[in-house]
């Protein structure tokens, strides 16, 4: 056979010889290196130490050389530390530690050593030593050898001191971890579904992981403005407010409830309890259960405009989001919204409230679906001020109840029908209620769910804006009920329902995102002319067509780069309102239903300016041709209505489309990761005005920039003419000067002279010879 390269006659044992050399030479080579490289040798049960070794030394030899000395066993390289091990007792192969112990114990005892104590002393040391060798599985649970295990304590670190390789050494001590799963004594816990789903996989709010990173809503307060709060509740009392509610009905500090008219006033304390009921005890908890809820009563009788401004404001610098789960009629007939002083001081609320960040308003966007209804007949719903939020059920489907609408910016969980099941939360416990329901329902359920969700924003980033909230919003909300939705994605990549707003509001994507949200700059309005038409709107399917051609020259001086939402103010008559199909169609091609048929809407009354808004086009470029599309979708037994005039008005800001698309992508990588985990921070910045900005109208800059040229044109004329003109004048005045000083100079060498003056006053009257 051949080996090696040479041709040779081999028996099998010197081939066998051969080998053995072979793997010997090999072991020599290694130099111990797979000391290191097998599996380390890992003791449960057992001391050990972490020792961190001089660099400077051969750490092959090291390691053999320190476990000899000692008597450890290596049980490998602690993570990827380097130089960093883990060293362990071994009560088999420990002989030179039970020697070095029994050798100090001969030391350092005091007894006597013919003693009966002394000579019961050393036989348990033997004893226990034994019983580690035999029992060396489990040998720390050997029992009454406590002085045995120290002395071997005492030994190993004396030594692991004195080694000159030891750079650091750490006796390693088990320490309690607990797993950070949510184990809440709210009896009711289990059946919110909307917090935590375990029937149907992503229909919850997604809520469970932030509350462990400890975003629980601290620090923050939302008012509930309804028909009171039972804040003596003890799912309630922890979380209360007392110093921001009020009772606007009577008049003073106590928003309890009234149960003395037989009404059901147990809808503000049910809304209270989805957002901040206590973790305790009692019923469920709410989505930001750290948070801090205020009740502002206002529901508990006669509304009006008066009433409505004053809860909008009410302890404007202690609440920081308004919930409000009410509105105009959902009777499919309505046309209704926030008239002229709750307008005001909603505008109030978002200019100076939160010191200047802006109060938060998050509304119901209705329960009217069944009567046709739509929220862009609701005021409050389609303001720009607000955060108009919608249901769906358990499943992700549409509700009944629930109405469409181009101006609901997102949805969360609501009551259904059929096996979807209700919100459980909070009740009253007046006029025989419980403390705790799982019948709440509608929107009104929905919309506290989403100002629990705000707070977690908040606490997170308590800098956000008003009009920041919303961008996260629609930015953030994830698209549900695929197939029925009608989904459509505008110029800018946003996705938008009539249905569902942008989506269903997730708190984790949204805590996320707002961790890496830089503020955003001021809002600008671009209000157009009042475009008079006086054209009638024909039947179905034939459609009276407006357009409105916005430049970028009209937009310049407004800095206006990107859309937010958009207004269109309709002034109409009609003689079945209700008939009547209304679109805007945005200079991108975005088709947004603005007014949607309402088949028991018979009013006459037509609309009067009434605004109409859609969210479809955020994120998209202001300028283009906007177009308002008409029709009647009527019988045709009617005279044709007319539209008289329209006016459109574009929210949005200096913010760039190129900006925008960088956030997107900031905020795509927050929500795809864990920005707690990492240093993707950005720091609250000095506080921002975020007031919506009007600029200076176009004949007012051409008379500031007229009258700033004719202001250049005499000032250099002036300077012209001193320099050019007047020569014999200026000479005459130069040699009157100079005679003036000159005599001067006389005088005061004379007073000099005779001691009357001094040098440092001489020469001021020389410099300044006309105050002589």
């Amino acid at each position: 056979m051949e080996v090696f390269g040479f041709s040779a006659s081999v028996t099998k044992q010197q081939l066998v010889i051969l080998n053995i050399i072979a793997i010997h030479i090999c072991l020599v080579e290694m130099n111990f290196g797979a000391y290191l490289r097998v599996k380390p040798t890992i003791l449960s049960h057992s001391l050990g130490w972490a020792v961190h070794l001089d660099s400077s030394f051969d750490t092959t030899v090291s390691i053999r050389q320190l476990c000899k000395e000692i008597g450890l066993i290596y049980s490998g390289q602690i993570g990827e530390l380097k130089n960093h091990y883990l060293l362990q007792f071994n009560p088999s192969h420990s002989s030179s530690i039970y020697r070095d112990i029994l050798i100090d114990w001969n030391a350092t005892v005091k007894l006597d050593r013919k003693s009966k104590e002394t000579f019961v002393s050393k036989k348990l040391h033997r004893r226990c030593i034994k019983d580690f060798i035999l029992r060396s599985d489990n040998w720390l649970n050997v029992k009454n050898c406590d002085r045995t295990t120290e002395m071997i304590i005492q030994s190993i670190e004396k030594k692991l001191h004195k080694n000159s390789i030891v750079v650091w050494f750490s006796k390693q001590v088990p320490r309690q971890r607990i797993k950070r799963s949510l184990h809440f004594k709210d009896p009711q816990f289990k059946e919110q579904w909307h917090l935590q789903n375990n029937r149907q996989k992503n229909m919850d709010i997604n809520v469970t992981g932030v509350w462990k990173l400890g975003i629980i809503g601290t620090g923050v307060t939302v008012a509930v403005v309804d028909d009171g709060v039972e804040w003596t509740n003890p799912d309630i009392f922890d979380n209360y407010n007392k110093e921001a509610s009020w009772d606007l009905n009577d008049n003073d500090g106590d928003p309890m409830p009234n149960s003395n008219n037989n009404e059901s006033n147990q809808h503000g304390t049910r809304c209270a309890g989805e957002i901040a009921a206590v973790a305790n005890d009692v019923c469920g908890v709410g989505v930001a259960y750290g948070a801090k809820v205020s009740g502002v009563k206002v529901l508990d009788g006669p509304m009006t405009d008066s009433l409505e401004a004053s809860a909008f404001n009410t302890k404007l610098q202690l609440n920081d989001v308004y919930s409000c789960s009410w509105g105009p009629e959902d009777d499919g007939t309505t046309v209704d919204g926030p008239h002229y002083l709750a307008s005001k001081a909603m505008m109030q609320g978002i200019e100076t409230g939160r010191q200047g960040y802006g109060s938060i308003y998050v509304v119901a966007s209705g329960n009217g679906g069944a009567n046709g209804d739509n929220c862009n007949y609701d005021g409050y719903a389609n303001s720009p001020y607000t955060v108009t939020i919608g249901a769906i059920d358990e499943f992700g489907n549409m509700p009944f109840y629930a109405e469409e609408c181009a101006a609901m910016l997102a949805v969360t969980f609501s009551s259904g029908q059929g096996r979807s099941r209700s919100i459980v939360t909070t009740d009253w416990s007046k006029c025989g209620g419980t403390g705790c329901t799982s019948q709440h329902s509608g929107t009104s359920a929905a919309a506290p769910i989403a100002a629990g969700i705000i707070a977690l924003m908040l606490q997170a980033r308590p800098c956000l804006t008003w009009r920041d909230v919303q961008y996260l919003i629609a930015i953030t909300a994830t698209k549900v009920d695929v197939d029925h939705a009608a989904w459509y994605v505008n110029a800018a990549g946003l996705h938008h329902s009539h249905k569902h707003g942008f989506g269903s509001m997730n708190a984790w994507r949204l805590v996320s995102a707002a961790k890496v949200w830089p503020s955003l700059p001021w809002m600008t309005v671009f209000t157009s002319g009042d475009n008079q038409v006086g054209d009638a709107i024909p039947m179905f399917p034939d459609i009276l067509s407006v357009n409105y051609t916005v430049t970028a020259d009209m937009l310049e001086s407004y800095g206006l780069l990107l859309l937010e939402q958009v207004q269109v103010k309709v002034t109409l008559f009609h003689p079945q309102r209700g008939n009547l199909l209304i679109q805007l169609v945005c200079p991108s091609g975005t088709v947004s239903v603005i007014g949607a048929p309402r088949p028991k809407d018979n009013s006459s009354q037509g609309l009067d300016s009434w605004p109409f808004a859609t969210v479809r086009c955020w994120g998209e470029e202001p300028h283009g041709t906007w177009q308002l599309l008409l029709t009647d979708t009527g019988k045709g037994k009617l005279q044709p209505g007319e539209l008289v005039s329209w006016q459109i008005v574009l929210y949005g800001t200096p913010l760039s489309p190129n900006d925008f698309r960088q956030r997107l992508r900031w905020v795509q990588d927050a929500t795809s990761s864990n920005p707690f985990e990492s240093n993707v921070s950005i720091e609250c910045p000095a506080l921002l005005h975020s007031l919506p900005f009007t600029p200076i109208a176009d004949k007012m800059l051409k008379v500031f920039c007229l009258s700033g040229m004719l202001l250049l044109f005499l000032a250099c004329y002036e300077s012209l003419e001193n320099i050019f003109c007047y020569g014999e004048e200026k000479e005459e005045m130069k040699k009157l000067w100079l005679s003036q000083r000159s005599q001067v100079s006389i005088s005061a060498q004379i007073l000099i002279v005779k001691g009357h003056l001094s040098h440092f006053t001489a020469i001021n009257m020389m410099e300044n010879p006309q105050h002589l």
